[in-house]
């Protein structure tokens, strides 16, 4: 059988088995996909041991990047027999991926090479830590892709014919959490979708406002920043944000962020946190389970371990996250490190409210984990300086930090405030962050900005400024 046609034979499978189900689906139905989502325990992890074999032996034999580089380190794709054999595949980072893209544009040898030639979407990630990195997606992936945001669209957010869905993402045709999700919410969920464009909010602001409010846009896609920018504004133009649910992309959001968006955008009853990665890694928090975010295990295997040696991280540990798709056979992607820095707990109760029984991560996932960084010591993470920034009066929620050595003697930050700024002010908001954050007060040096003088790249606040390049 060629590539291909084996390609072909996996796609069909998995629709014909309903990991891809067919579409449209009856409004009345709660669960997208009830069947998949409710797996029994013991089917899920037979599946994933099944597909974390396929896959193996796929890369292997099809993939030239992956033959060299287990080879080089030593290992057999044979000695895979379950999915907690995952810890036996050498992993790779990106700068491995980098190498092989630049010595082989623009791709690199990691793609199946029958399969390159027929990708159906392109997507690239920002580069904003060096090259972009690209990914080609096939018919099965972009499908399979589809398949998950309709999960959390139609179950969690309510995502059906007759609602108004607002995208504002970036719809750079790049960017596959952009108009891939316009296309799930329209053809898939039967919504009606406004692919907005986050990054062209600051430019059209009084166009964009005017369509939440004609439009009465009931599910919102961006940033928890940008979420809180557009309430803000409503509120001092003398109107109410019309959104119902929130979904809030691109940064963990703090609680105390959530607070402050329900605050500013009335008439939202939920504020869902959605985590994903342009590879189409992704994970969803459950509503009424904060903090909680749910796995689609039928599509993927995280796993934790130290960065510093690469050893599986002990239970409850924190570490560096670890990730393989079990379904993108165009690019596979195997014991990818994405860098987000985790604890090493997941949750496998069915959920109280919908009875899925994927697993969970047990708390949320702060950031990366070259975003930690020390101030005398402290170990902090921008989403612990946000949720007491959100504690400050008077304060919009903006700011950035500003990393100028890998173990800082002060915090600095920049944040946004509408008040005038006295000695006593400063003082006060000094002394809250270090309560917070467990530092001292004289450790911290505040500069203060009005409303709108934060640094944004898009629709994105630039929370963690890395300095440290430029020393």
């Amino acid at each position: 059988m060629s590539v291909i046609d084996a390609y072909n034979s996996i796609y069909r499978e998995l629709k014909q088995e309903g990991y891809i189900s067919e579409y449209p689906l009856d409004p009345s139905e709660k669960i997208w996909n009830k069947r998949i989502l409710t797996m029994k325990r013991e089917e899920l992890e037979k599946l994933k041991s099944f597909r974390l074999r396929r896959i193996v032996k796929w890369a292997w034999e099809n993939v030239e990047f992956y033959r060299k580089f287990w080879k080089s380190k030593g290992f057999d794709p044979d000695s895979i027999k379950e999915w907690k054999d995952i810890v036996k595949i050498p992993i790779l980072r990106k700068d491995e991926l980098r190498k092989d893209l630049q010595a082989n544009p623009p791709f690199g040898s990691i793609m199946t090479p029958d399969l390159a030639r027929r990708i159906r979407f392109v997507g690239a990630t920002s580069g904003s830590t060096g090259l972009p990195t690209f990914q080609g997606w096939g018919a099965l992936e972009l499908d399979y892709f589809e398949e998950a945001q309709a999960r959390y669209l139609w179950t969690f957010a309510e995502v059906k014919p007759t609602k108004v869905y607002a995208n504002y993402l970036n719809m750079s045709g790049f960017y596959s959490w952009g108009p891939p999700l316009v296309e799930t919410a329209m053809w898939r969920c039967g919504a009606t979708a406004i692919a907005g464009g986050g990054e062209t909010y600051f430019s059209w602001k009084s166009r964009h406002n005017l369509i939440f409010k004609l439009w009465k846009v009931d599910v919102l896609a961006t940033t928890p920043w940008l979420h809180r920018l557009i309430g803000e504004e409503a509120k001092s133009e003398g109107w109410e944000t019309p959104f119902k649910v929130l979904l809030l992309h691109g940064g963990a959001a703090a609680e105390n962020t959530k607070k402050k968006l329900f605050q500013v955008n009335p008439n939202a009853k939920l504020a869902i946190s959605v985590w994903g990665t342009t590879d189409g890694h992704m994970a969803v928090e459950v509503p009424n389970l904060p903090g909680q975010l749910v796995i689609w295990e039928d599509m993927e295997i995280f796993d934790v371990v130290d960065p510093k040696t690469d050893e599986p991280s002990a239970e409850g540990e924190r570490g560096e996250l670890i990730a393989t798709l079990l379904n993108h056979f165009t690019m596979p992607l195997i014991r990818y490190s994405l860098g987000d820095f985790v604890k090493n707990e997941f949750l496998t109760d069915p959920d109280p409210t919908y009875g899925i029984t994927h697993a969970r991560f047990a708390e949320p996932i702060p950031g990366r984990v070259e975003w930690m960084f020390k101030v005398k010591g402290k170990l902090l993470f921008p989403i612990y300086v946000e949720d007491a920034v959100n504690e400050i009066p008077d304060t919009t929620g903006m700011f950035n930090v500003f990393v100028y050595d890998n173990e800082m003697d002060k915090l600095k930050i920049r944040i946004e405030t509408r008040r005038r700024v006295d000695n006593q002010y400063d003082k006060d908001s000094r002394e809250l962050l270090g309560g917070r954050l467990g530092i001292n007060s004289d450790d911290i040096e505040i500069e203060w900005v009005e409303p709108g003088k934060t640094m944004w790249t898009g629709y994105k606040l630039q929370v963690f400024i890395d300095q440290r390049k430029k020393k």
